[in-house]
C-alpha cells in the first residue's frame, strides 16, 4: 500500500497553493490598481475640462 508522509503532503499542498492561489491574488491586486488608476485619470480629465 502507498503511504504518504506529512512532508510530501505539505510540499504538495504548498505547490498547489503557489500555482493556483497566488496568481489569483496577484490578478485581483492588479485589477484593483487598474481600477484606481482609471478613476484618477477620469478625475484629472474632468478637472482639465
Amino acid at each position: 500500500m502507498f503511504r504518504v508522509g506529512v512532508l510530501e503532503l505539505t510540499i504538495t499542498c504548498g505547490l498547489l497553493f503557489l500555482v493556483i492561489v497566488i496568481p489569483i491574488l496577484v490578478a485581483r491586486y492588479y485589477a484593483r490598481v487598474d481600477k484606481r488608476l482609471k478613476n484618477i485619470e477620469t478625475k484629472i480629465d474632468k478637472k482639465k475640462e
